[in-house]
């Protein structure tokens, strides 16, 4: 199978959900779970930022739900969005979504049943102004990549990665999620001012006031990256099973 990433880029304004990963650098999501037909899409995401950002996305969430102009990705009017939040901590959100499209141009993952039948494997991620959807196959892509280039409305571009051997998936079956890059400026502004030295060279509160962010976004930022390092350290060094209940990003850290 080969893997190929289908991603769009959102121009402000032309989706109220991805509006919210355009404001917010922080915000992150990746789907856990994602099914679909040839009319309907549905799975379960995992969605990840500082509290204050997660509340916005919450009311975004419940607002879109309501509104009857919901169009897909290639303009197709959202017949039916439905959504259920469960599970909830301060710091992320699992999502259950179902979106059913009208008659026309369908979204990414609903063109891919349509062309592809069964079997594809699809995932996704959200962060800024990119959308990515991952498929996995061994189908022939040619239709389905002019079908959605040449709907996709106004205001998106396309980006179609062909990516060969999957490379985002490693030999014992993980998922591989980098940093993204506030997490890592974040990191290396902590490194870079002894905050990690023994004694402690500076706080979260003086490196925040020195880079010129809030102490929550900072204090945010360096939680999310310390949890990467964790995983990453317990998958390769130790015989731990990452797949187990534990989630990393549900962990609540020490302030």
């Amino acid at each position: 199978m080969r893997e190929v990433v289908f991603t769009v880029e959102y121009e402000r304004g032309t989706d109220p959900l991805m509006d919210a990963f355009i404001e917010y650098p922080d915000l992150y999501a990746r789907s856990m779970q994602v099914q679909a037909t040839s009319e309907a899409v549905w799975g379960v995401e995992k969605i990840v930022g500082p509290p204050s950002v997660l509340d916005e996305y919450d009311r975004r969430l419940k607002q879109a739900a309501r509104d009857s102009s919901l169009v897909g990705t290639c303009g197709t009017p959202v017949t039916e969005y439905q959504y259920e939040i469960l599970s909830s901590n301060p710091e992320s959100r699992k999502i259950y979504s179902l979106q059913r499209e009208g008659d026309g141009p369908r979204s990414i993952p609903i063109a891919a049943a349509n062309h592809l039948g069964e079997g594809v494997i699809m995932r996704s991620e959200r962060h800024d102004d990119q959308f990515r959807w991952h498929l996995l196959t061994d189908s022939l892509l040619g239709a389905l990549h002019d079908d959605i280039r040449a709907n996709l409305r106004d205001g998106l571009s396309l980006t179609v990665e062909r990516l060969g051997e999957p490379p985002c998936l490693l030999e014992d079956g993980r998922t591989q999620h980098d940093l993204t890059a506030e997490q890592k400026a974040a990191l290396e502004a902590a490194l870079t001012h002894g905050y990690y030295e023994e004694p402690r060279e500076a706080s979260v509160s003086e490196i925040a006031e020195e880079i010129g962010v809030p102490r929550s976004t900072l204090q945010y930022r360096l939680n999310r990256a310390e949890a990467w390092l964790a995983e990453q350290f317990a998958a390769d060094s130790m015989t731990v099973n990452t797949d187990t209940s534990l989630d990393l990003g549900d962990v609540e850290f020490i302030q």
